[in-house]
């Protein structure tokens, strides 16, 4: 006998699913991976259009186009595509020229079309080398963008070093004196990103680069956008284009271990050094932006040195005197957009499980938000009355919207989705609240499965947050999509214990040195209390899922309960004191455990939440995924992972991406994750705890089908 699972069916296992409506579809993986994933618009100067690009993944030949979407603001929200979608296409980072011209980028250089004819996209620029990461500034038709090039800074010097090292370069070997060796997914190249800035004109009817490139940090050492997630929010360009202000990380030996960073102006006529607006910075400083007027910068600070999860301060720096706004606001921004008349900014941040948009008063510091359902990202003014902006969450990816300030009232201007997720079932998250660790108030959500019949039961899906400085949002996500699992038949529960963000500061401090702590107590008793008051809950059928510190999560509580049925551990912590030795960003470790494993005092610290140390304990069965690219994590981890699982005789499976992260990014890779994961705590959560799976004959295999995979 043979169980055939496809990655759109796969998730109609249960045979409760089965009972659902036949009018309502699941969410699969198949047809959450091939939605339209959209950027942030871009708005044109008048206010009355906005264009972002649009990538969607087609399983039939395995790859994705992305390409540009125009809406009409002013005339009906009317809905276009500016670029068409055809093979190969990947348009981004678009841009408004004038009213009726938007530059995009297409294949390293950048491209313009004009939203008013049908005549193809013509190129713009022609450097040496791949641009990223563009802005642009009308006032002085000046392009900023940033280029990886050599220590002459030249970008005609980077294509002829690149060159020369193809032809003569005989070995691999990659050489270091100092950290950091490797970051994220690649290890550190001779090649640094700067930022350039170039004036452009009008010749005839085409728009054509005027002039050299100009590399404003020509011979300072200084490196933006900051890798490894660095882009145009690393910058900006003053209202008269006159200057840059930008971010750049420390570039001294300790770079590896502290997280010390400084903004910067530079004037964009070149020929001179770039100062420090925030010399005194010993923490993370972020998107810095100028003020409409241009007599302002706003920039986001972190305060204590080592922590990439300190509160984000609100930094005004005003004719050369800083001061931090609002400053005993218990959130932590993550963006800032100024009015025009330097009166009041907006801002995006995280709380109770949303992210929202604030406007705050620069005179009186008052602090107020305007829009707080869901996820709100990418910011623009209309006008002072009206912002546009994104809008995500549990049950919908971004679409665009516009708020009235005063009135708050909301438009929703694309329905970019509404077609594809016609008929689709898609869970409404329902709050939980309940008392964690210490009496804190702990919150999260709570999805029903498709087809919920309240007299069932259904198994439960409980997944942890990965960070662990960072929270569970209703917010969507093509990672962890807690909608994949409802629709695959289950009750999911997500909750943000004691480290979550968006809570207050103290809550998201007090994981520090509390590893498997009060985190770990959190989840327990979240656990008791949905199992005690959501009686459709089959408590003897429970998967618990996490991922990165998740991960380390299923790890810890492999020693220290056997109360699931099983586990999936994604890129997670094996053991604290390698993990140290092996990672790239050292200073994450040594603020979260005190210090380094060699000091007595941290090592007390490392050992007392160090999974590994509790492996004796371990019982239950786990899938464990891990990827080879992942460098926050090594691949050590999981493999020492599913090492003790074996050799204890724990029913258990390793799956390993050779060409992954931390993570799975490649959609025919995560349609194989969701996959395994799916039929992992299908087949664990079957029957009821202690009882094995029914035994699978000999001549009996599972075969898992997508477009791209094929497992027998």
């Amino acid at each position: 006998m043979r169980l055939i699972l496809t990655a759109a069916t796969i998730v109609t296992m249960v045979n409760s699913v089965l009972h659902a409506s036949a009018a309502v579809k699941p969410l699969t993986p198949e047809l959450m991976l091939t939605l339209a994933r959209p950027s942030t618009a871009s708005l044109s100067p008048n206010g009355q259009f906005a264009v972002f690009s649009a990538s969607r993944y087609y399983t039939d030949t395995n790859k994705s186009i992305r390409n540009l979407h125009l809406v009409n603001l002013a005339h009906n929200n009317s809905f276009s595509d500016l670029t068409p979608q055809v093979p190969d296409t990947n348009h981004d980072n678009a841009l408004w020229l004038d009213n009726d011209h938007v530059a995009f980028l297409s294949k390293g250089q950048l491209f313009v079309k004009s939203i008013s004819s049908d005549a193809e996209p013509y190129p713009l620029t022609h450097f040496p080398v791949d641009i990223n990461s563009v802005k642009f500034n009308q006032a002085a038709n000046l392009i900023a963008f940033s280029a990886a090039v050599y220590a002459d800074g030249s970008l005609a010097g980077a294509k002829k070093r690149d060159e020369h090292l193809k032809i003569f370069k005989k070995d691999t070997a990659l050489a270091f004196d100092t950290l950091m060796v490797r970051h994220w997914d690649e290890f550190v190249q001779e090649k640094k990103n700067n930022i350039f800035v170039a004036h452009i004109k009008k010749n005839g009817d085409k728009f054509v680069v005027d002039g050299e490139a100009i590399n404003l940090l020509l011979s300072t050492g200084l490196e933006s956008p900051v890798i490894p997630f660095g882009d145009q929010g690393d910058f900006d360009i003053s209202p008269d284009g006159k200057e840059v202000v930008f971010v750049s990380k420390i570039n001294t030996p300790d770079n590896a271990w502290q997280t010390t960073t400084h903004i910067y102006t530079v004037p964009t006529a070149g020929g001179a050094a770039p100062k420090s607006i925030n010399p005194e910075s010993v923490g993370a400083a972020s998107h810095p932006v100028y003020s409409a007027t241009g007599k302002s910068i706003a920039y986001l600070q972190m305060l204590k040195p080592q922590y990439e999860a300190d509160r984000n301060r609100i930094v005004v720096h005003t004719n050369g005197r800083s001061r931090i706004v609002a400053k005993d606001w218990n959130r932590s921004p993550s963006s800032i957009l100024f009015d025009s008349k330097d009166e009041t900014i907006f801002v995006t941040a995280e709380d109770q499980g949303h992210v929202k948009i604030f406007q705050i008063d620069l005179e009186t510091e008052t602090v107020e938000a305007i829009v707080s359902e869901h996820a709100q990202s990418g910011l623009n003014l209309i006008d002072d009355n009206t912002i546009l902006y994104s809008t995500a969450s549990l049950t919908a990816p971004n679409d665009l919207f516009t708020v009235d300030v005063k009135s708050k009232a909301i438009q929703r201007r694309t329905h970019v989705h509404a077609d594809t997720l016609a008929n689709v079932h898609l869970s409404k998250p329902e709050d939980v609240w309940f008392k964690g660790d210490e009496g804190r108030d702990i919150h999260g959500f709570l999805l029903k499965p498709i087809g919920f019949d309240p007299s069932k039961k259904y198994p439960l899906a409980f997944i942890v947050h990965g960070g662990p400085q960072s929270a569970f949002n209703d917010n969507w996500s093509t990672r962890w999509n807690p909608n994949i699992f409802a629709s695959a038949g289950f009750v999911v529960v997500f909750l943000n214990p004691t480290g979550s963000t968006g809570y207050g500061q103290e809550l998201t401090d007090a994981i520090n040195k509390n590893w498997g702590g009060s985190p770990y107590i959190d989840l327990m008793k979240g656990l008791d209390h949905v199992l005690e008051t959501h009686s459709y809950i089959d408590q003897t059928r429970v998967a618990a899922l996490g991922a990165s510190y998740g991960g380390y999560m299923m790890n810890w509580i492999n020693g220290h309960t056997d109360r699931f049925n099983c586990l999936v551990n994604h890129d997670g912590i094996f053991d604290t004191k390698n993990g140290f030795y092996t990672t790239e960003e050292l200073y994450f470790p040594e603020h979260e455990y005190g210090g380094v494993p060699w000091d007595p005092k941290a090592r007390e610290n490392y050992e007392r939440w160090n999974p590994a140390n509790f492996v004796q304990n371990w019982k239950t069965p786990t899938l464990v995924i891990h990827s080879d690219k992942d460098y926050r994590l090594p691949v050590t981890e999981g493999l020492a992972t599913f090492t003790v699982l074996q050799r204890k005789g724990i029913p258990s499976r390793l799956v390993y991406f050779p060409d992954e992260n931390h993570w799975v990014l490649k959609a025919a890779n995560s349609l194989r994750w969701h996959a395994e994961v799916l039929n992992w705590i299908q087949k664990w959560t079957a029957h009821p705890k202690g009882t094995s799976p029914a035994a699978i004959d000999d001549d009996e295999s599972v075969e898992f089908l997508t477009s791209q995979v094929k497992l027998d």
